[in-house]
């Protein structure tokens, strides 16, 4: 089937296009042309990848980057991010009923302690207040004076312990080897007694004088048993300790300072 085109009268040279027509035309060029710019655009826009428009770097889809590039590449591997774990802790001990709760108070309070430990600490008071008092007897002044009489000269109750310990030893073990020895050993004991008595004797004389000098007005009530549990002990384990060596002169009150 043939289609004929309508048949155009043909124009007038001599004729002028009418002013509308003008302006018809101008208007459909111009329109023309307008298509032509927004259908150029669109396929700039086309063939340039669309930016994304997420600010943290994501797809719509809600995956992070590195697992769309992975999921494109046709990878099996995807990368997750670990979500944050919000589950409530559990309590590691049992909470406490109200009985162990008030026991626990009351022992902050006043400490339950067992038979050992109360024995323990009865006698570690028991200490404390005997050194207490004993620093407090040593501080007075006239127990000074005594101490440094007694340190000043030489003692034979100092050797007394020693000396009888040897002489026990000698008089069981003569017994034994050499029966005659162990009849004088008995004697040689005594004699030693007798020494310490008199030794004792002529340090009261000098200390009761010296006690009445500086002293006069303090009784002499318990310095003679002071005196001799100083005479007895030691000079290493005499606490507190010498300040005088025997060689020293005896000197009261002591200069300031001396030791």
């Amino acid at each position: 089937m043939k289609l004929f085109k309508p048949y155009d009268s043909p124009a007038k040279p001599n004729q002028a296009p009418s002013k509308g027509g003008d302006a018809n035309s101008g208007q459909a060029s111009s329109r023309g042309q307008a298509k032509g710019t927004n259908s150029g655009k669109a396929s700039s826009s086309a063939d340039q990848p669309k930016a994304s428009s997420n600010p943290r770097g994501q797809a719509k889809s809600g995956q992070p980057k590195p697992v769309q590039a992975a999921a494109q590449a046709g990878s099996t591997t995807v990368l997750t991010s670990p979500a944050p774990s919000n589950a409530p802790v559990k309590k590691q001990v049992p909470t406490p009923t109200r009985r162990a709760a008030e026991q626990a108070r009351r022992d902050r309070i006043t400490p339950t302690i067992t038979k050992k430990q109360a024995k323990a600490r009865d006698r570690d008071a028991r200490f404390k207040a005997r050194d207490d008092a004993m620093a407090k007897t040593n501080a007075l002044p006239y127990n000074t004076l005594i101490r440094d009489w007694v340190d000043s000269r030489f003692n034979l109750a100092e050797f007394a312990l020693p000396g009888m310990l040897v002489l026990f030893i000698i008089t069981i073990a003569s017994s034994y080897f050499w029966p005659p020895l162990a009849l004088v050993a008995p004697y040689a004991l005594w004699v030693v007694i007798a020494a310490v008595v008199i030794d004792v004797v002529i340090m009261w004389i000098g200390l009761r004088r010296q006690l009445k000098l500086h002293f006069p007005k303090e009784p002499l009530k318990g310095k003679l048993s002071y005196a001799l549990s100083r005479m007895m002990l030691m000079r290493r384990s005499r606490v507190p300790e010498p300040r005088l060596k025997r060689s020293d002169k005896f000197i009261w009150p002591p200069a300031h300072g001396s030791h």
